[in-house]
């Protein structure tokens, strides 16, 4: 049966759980369970005016082109060669600083996909975007399960949206839950 629209609690202690290993607080009401990080990372843009302009590096997982082109929004492309950031590679924190920085300075968003972190192995890389000081006034994490845990065909994973995240005086996180709980009946157990 279909289950909160939010995860049931149990698996949201057991994020909030994991992500205190690496010394990252949350909220419970922090963490969306879904069916998958494609779904969220294409329905989080039911939170964003489509005359947004979005910074693509490329090449990148389909759905972040293809569900901002049809709802219309400018797509502008970075190079993510191998020569300028390597692909299968992961930012570094002074790497990830910079961008937090950039957002929190342009009041944008960065919607971070972290569906291969629990492969990381190197000690210096950051396994959430949260461990970079201000990244929670601007930023978005989403996570498969598929990856992690195996899950891949049970279609399952999780979003971080941090309640300090707001754009235009309105909290994200609020708008989130509108969302979640309006158009999504929960991931089924």
């Amino acid at each position: 049966g279909y289950g909160d629209e939010q995860g049931y609690l149990f698996l949201r202690e057991k994020i909030k759980q994991y992500y205190q290993k690496i010394n990252v607080e949350l909220d419970q009401d922090e963490i969306f369970i879904s069916d998958g990080a494609k779904s969220d990372l294409g329905n989080i843009l039911d939170l964003f005016d489509t005359q947004n302009v979005v910074l693509i590096p490329d090449p990148v997982y389909p759905v972040y082109v293809d569900t901002n082109m049809m709802d219309g929004r400018k797509i502008v492309y970075l190079d993510a060669t191998e020569e300028n950031n390597p692909t299968c590679a992961a930012y570094n924190r002074a790497q990830l600083s910079e961008w937090v920085a950039y957002a929190c300075a342009q009041h944008a968003v960065i919607l971070y996909d972290s569906a291969y972190e629990a492969f990381i192995t190197d000690v210096d890389l950051p396994h959430s975007i949260y461990e970079i000081p201000g990244a929670t006034t601007c930023a978005i994490e989403f996570c498969s399960l598929s990856k992690t845990a195996g899950f891949t065909g049970t279609r399952c994973g999780y979003t971080i949206m941090p309640k300090a995240l707001q754009a235009d005086g309105m909290s994200l996180n609020a708008m989130w839950r509108r969302r979640q709980t309006t158009k999504f009946n929960g991931v089924a157990y």
